[in-house]
């Protein structure tokens, strides 16, 4: 016979555990924020009401695979190839603008999406910041909504970075 102890130990040890997602609601749908998923997460993603994977990462960091692995798992995939927010280039802005709009509107459409980059979060950290801002949320509640998906999130970005997500997601335009 277990105790409470090794049954939870068992618990915790089992492949079949899938713990629950942070979620932000808004609009009509829902985001979190995660790590880098692995071939095996997808099924479980799905199985969480994950319904699309936005990969805010660069081909080189193996984009392509994630996009396969989420079309084999029947989810929706958007690639945000987001380097760094340093970029001083227009044309980059021009293309995060539409990232924002693309988010915006699936949530719209009711999507829950799973936003990922690498294992720091760093970078769509700050899409997810900007992306609050697009949808007017103020900057004080985007910042508070960052820190629901754990510290990590929200302590590791510079003021600077807040700052220039806050100012991309208010200057992007409603298309």
């Amino acid at each position: 016979m277990l105790t409470n102890k090794q049954d939870a130990e068992k618990k915790e040890n089992s492949t079949t555990l899938t713990p629950g997602i942070a979620w932000f609601s808004l609009h009509a749908g829902q985001i979190c924020l995660g790590k880098k998923p692995v071939e095996s997460d997808f099924e479980r993603l799905k199985s969480l009401g994950v319904t699309h994977i936005a990969t805010v990462q660069t081909s080189e960091e193996h984009a392509p695979v994630i996009r396969d692995n989420s079309v084999a798992a029947g989810l929706e995939w958007l690639w945000v190839p987001f380097l760094h927010p340093s970029s001083e280039s227009p044309t980059e802005d021009v293309h995060l603008h539409q990232y924002l709009h693309e988010l915006s509107q699936m949530l719209t459409e009711g999507a829950k999406i799973y936003l990922h980059c690498d294992g720091s979060q760093h970078r769509c950290s700050l899409l997810f910041y900007a992306l609050c801002h697009y949808c007017r949320v103020p900057s004080n509640s985007a910042y508070n909504a960052l820190h629901s998906f754990g510290a990590s999130a929200a302590n590791n970005l510079k003021r600077s970075e807040l700052t220039w997500a806050a100012e991309l997601g208010h200057i992007a335009p409603k298309m």
